[in-house]
């Protein structure tokens, strides 16, 4: 395995210092072995000179090296991590590929462990919400009368047989709002029904009658509202043939 970007660094400063050093050893080496004063200062003249262009260029290297080594390794890792992010979970990681900075590998091995975990918690979830819908699917198929549970926008979330069978159009993910009814009476308990919901507000035995054909109908309905209070849909249950 490569070394991680901090041992490149520590290489690319040892070798400045290794330059520094080079040039003073040929300078005491230049004093050293001078015979004349304008030969010595000739010599030191052009080491400096020398020495000093290389490590001018090597600053300069090192001062673009660095930050593109920093984005080159860590370019992929936002990749994955704004993925992450946006729910995928499914993204197949190749940790060896990165094995050229083991710091990065071990940002990525750490990302494959959350990966996991968070696929997991999202199956657990999924297990628990589909068992919750069972469970009020089954919960009101077992009442007689007609219930419907329906979202804030009038989506129909769960409704039993016994509705299904008054409201043929019915099924579970329609709209209320885009129901076209010609029959009186159920246009009565729908327009009821979107109506208590666009505002909010309960139903207390509303008493729904088609003088023609002498059907009633009495609905009570309850919002269902979040932890912030605010309204996320209700359920509804109809007593139909009343004497009200």
């Amino acid at each position: 395995m490569k070394g991680s970007i901090k041992t490149r660094y520590h290489v690319l400063i040892t070798i400045l210092l290794g330059l520094v050093i080079l040039q003073s050893v040929m300078l005491l080496y230049a004093s050293s072995r001078a015979t004349r004063l304008s030969l010595l200062v000739a010599d030191m003249q052009s080491i400096v000179i020398i020495f000093t262009f290389v490590i001018f260029i090597y600053l300069i290297v090192i001062y673009n090296y660095i930050p593109y080594r920093l984005n080159r390794s860590f370019k992929d890792l936002h990749v994955l991590v704004d993925k992450i992010s946006d729910g995928d979970y499914h993204i197949d990681i190749d940790s060896s590929i990165y094995g050229q900075d083991e710091n990065v590998q071990g940002l990525i091995i750490s990302l494959q462990k959350m990966i996991t975990i968070l696929v997991k918690f999202d199956q657990l979830k999924a297990d628990k919400i589909y068992e919750h819908h069972q469970r009020i699917q089954q919960l009101i198929s077992l009442i007689s009368e007609p219930i419907i549970i329906v979202s804030a926008y009038g989506d129909t979330a769960y409704c039993n047989e016994a509705l299904r069978t008054m409201f043929i159009q019915i099924t579970e993910s329609v709209n209320l709002n885009e129901l076209i009814l010609k029959d009186v009476f159920q246009e009565g308990i729908i327009f009821a029904i979107t109506d208590a919901l666009r505002n909010g507000n309960n139903l207390y035995n509303r008493l729904v009658e088609d003088p023609a054909t002498n059907r009633k109908a009495l609905i009570n309905g309850y919002i269902i509202r979040n932890r912030k209070g605010l309204s996320s849909g209700a359920v509804y249950i109809l007593k139909t043939n009343t004497d009200a």
